[in-house]
């Protein structure tokens, strides 16, 4: 029985037969390979098994016991409101040399259909992508009409259901949106690096959602539509805070350097004047540290704010007033080297 859909589909495929007699095994073959093809009676597949291992882990995902029913009922009554009872377990699985075998704990009610041999065989239900490979056992059911070559024969196929049309709605596409419109949207809006593959299970993965619950990932698609006028409001307003503290940083800078320029306009400070008031304020916004211990350095001037005049110079030298010794600091000339350098164009100059 097989409804077209879209990927990954599911398969209920019987692999195992059951002991005779009264033995219940504990474990069971699921899968009748650990790597390769899997083969059917009836033409289906073949299927394939890449890594068995990662298959184990991608199987126990989502819930650490896996059902095992009658007949897939899971699948195919209890859609319709049947019933679907457990009749065991999957607890674990291994990889041996022959497949995949699952350790099962079964009830009472499953231990006694398989002692009194109400069924001969043991059907998982897989979930694979569009080239055939495995990617997951979903669950197993005891039956009596396997499929699988050498091993069992049932291979009953039903495709995984998923409403695209709600994730085509949810990217703002039109509900007969083509698979490959919805993956191209969804790549747009996660920015991937890599072609998103045709699986539901991908586009899940593709907006961070693990497994292939199709509630999580509508609801997925629905935040990052939304999300990208919200990243672009939110840039926006974080460029303009960006500018108002800019602002209010350069203020705060200015605030500061004309305090302590006035300040040292009170104190009488030699080589502050109020002519040079705002580039002293400017160079102390880009030099703090060094405009306050220049100036700091420089004598104040008495209250008639006469310029101190410095000692006589001897024997030819030249001491700097006050105006020319913070002169020399601005440009960062040694005052010693200035002095002598004015010392020697006053000598040229009485030659």
């Amino acid at each position: 029985m097989t409804h077209k859909t879209t990927q990954p589909f599911t398969a209920c495929m019987a692999e195992l037969a059951l002991p005779d007699g009264a033995e219940v095994p504990d474990w069971v073959h699921l899968v009748p390979t650990a790597k390769g093809d899997v083969m059917t009676v009836d033409g289906r597949g073949p299927y394939r098994i890449e890594d068995a291992e990662a298959l184990i882990a991608a199987s126990f995902a989502e819930d650490d016991r896996l059902q095992i029913d009658e007949n897939h009922a899971q699948d195919l009554a209890a859609p319709s409101g049947g019933a679907s009872p457990a009749r065991g377990w999957i607890s674990a699985m291994e990889v041996r040399a022959d497949g995949i075998w699952g350790k099962v704990e079964w009830n009472s009610a499953g231990r006694s259909l398989v002692a009194d041999r109400a069924y001969r065989a043991m059907s998982p239900v897989i979930l694979h992508d569009k080239a055939k490979k495995i990617v997951r056992i979903l669950r197993a059911s005891l039956v009596n009409r396997p499929n699988f070559r050498g091993l069992a024969t049932l291979n009953q196929e039903t495709d995984e259901m998923f409403d695209l049309k709600k994730l085509a709605k949810a990217l703002n596409l039109a509900e007969d949106a083509t698979e490959d419109q919805i993956f191209a949207a969804v790549e747009k809006l996660t920015g991937a690096e890599t072609a998103i593959q045709s699986s539901i299970a991908e586009i899940g993965t593709a907006l961070g959602v693990e497994g292939s619950d199709a509630k999580a990932i509508v609801a997925a698609a629905k935040i990052a539509k939304a999300g990208n006028a919200d990243v672009t409001a939110l840039q926006s307003e974080l460029a303009t805070v960006k500018g108002e503290l800019d602002t209010l940083k350069k203020a705060g800078s200015r605030a500061r350097s004309e305090a302590f320029i006035d300040g040292a306009l009170k104190e009488g400070r030699a080589g502050v004047r109020q002519s040079n008031r705002e580039d002293l304020i400017a160079l102390h916004m880009e030099q703090p540290a060094t405009v306050e211990k220049m100036i700091g350095e420089m004598p104040k001037l008495d209250s008639t704010r006469t310029t101190v005049v410095p000692p006589a110079p001897k024997d030819g030298e030249v001491a700097l007033n006050a105006e020319q010794a913070m002169s020399a600091k601005l440009i960062g000339v040694d005052p010693e080297a200035y002095a002598k350098t004015l010392a020697a164009e006053r000598k040229q100059e009485t030659l």
